[in-house]
């Protein structure tokens, strides 16, 4: 009789079903997600309280705008315009042109509603699209205007200028380099405003995995599956956490708004900038 566990017989038959059973339940499990990396450091936007005088000067440009005034557009918008263009992929650097001069204010809301960042629509010969041009550039600028975000500084637009966002700047070398080390699309970058924790599973009752940092890119992670309103977070540390989007706000470091600047004649509309989808 043999006491204190198998027979000898059986130990060698046991030992390699726990090993088989191991085995199968590595390739079921989901591996851990995403390697250790270090944030990319996002620089704090500049914000601006606009002066009283560029508060009714906008005012007024805006109820312009709205009601489609032309000679008040016109005057109001500068006879050039810088505009700044960005895509979703954060990799990618953001592209600066200057547009004009103008001699129309026709033709200045026709190219500012080219550079929207959003598609026209187009008849059906592909004539006619001015007029979508138009309309979209007019409900840019009230959309821009009116938004709730504080207003501030964008290095690519001329000094001195006040925009209705205020642009948040990065390296776009350093997130191409995360973005490949993770095999992510760059576009898949986010901060928050404010700490906020990473729970280890998607349940409100899970165990605080990390804590995310203000002013810091960090990384989605979709390859990891979470249910209904969670999504998973590659952790600087490695592996994944998870957060609810209903209790977290995940921001993205995108520009899209106008730009004013006070010249000898008053406050003007000199720049634009958009992200294209």
């Amino acid at each position: 009789m043999h006491i204190g566990g198998p027979a000898p017989a059986k130990l060698e038959e046991i030992l390699r079903l726990a090993a088989l059973s191991f085995a199968l339940a590595a390739i079921c499990l989901p591996a851990v997600a995403g390697e250790p990396y270090q944030p990319i450091k996002l620089k704090p936007a500049e914000t601006v309280t606009p002066s009283q005088d560029l508060i009714d000067w906008a005012t007024a440009f805006l109820d312009a705008v709205e009601k489609g005034n032309g000679d008040a557009i016109g005057a109001g918008i500068a006879d050039k315009i810088v505009t700044v263009d960005g895509g979703l992929e954060l990799a990618i650097s953001r592209h600066k042109e200057t547009l004009g001069p103008f001699k129309t204010t026709e033709e200045k809301l026709t190219q500012l509603g080219y550079n929207t960042g959003g598609d026209l629509p187009v008849t059906a010969d592909g004539s006619d699209v001015g007029r979508f041009a138009i309309g979209a550039a007019r409900e840019f600028i009230v959309e821009s205007m009116t938004a709730r975000q504080a207003w501030g500084t964008d290095p690519m637009m001329p000094k001195g200028t006040v925009c209705t966002y205020a642009y948040r700047s990065f390296d776009a070398k350093a997130v191409k380099k995360l973005a490949d080390k993770l095999k992510i699309q760059s576009s898949s970058l986010f901060y928050v405003d404010a700490a906020t924790e990473v729970l280890a599973t998607p349940d409100a009752k899970g165990t605080v995995a990390a804590t995310l940092q203000p002013d810091l890119l960090y990384a989605l992670d979709y390859d990891t599956d979470a249910p209904g309103r969670w999504i998973a977070v590659h952790l600087p540390e490695g592996g994944a956490g998870f957060v609810n989007f209903d209790k977290v706000e995940l921001q993205k470091p995108y520009a899209s708004g106008v730009c004013f600047l006070k010249t000898k004649g008053g406050w003007q509309m000199v720049g634009q900038a958009s992200t294209s989808l």
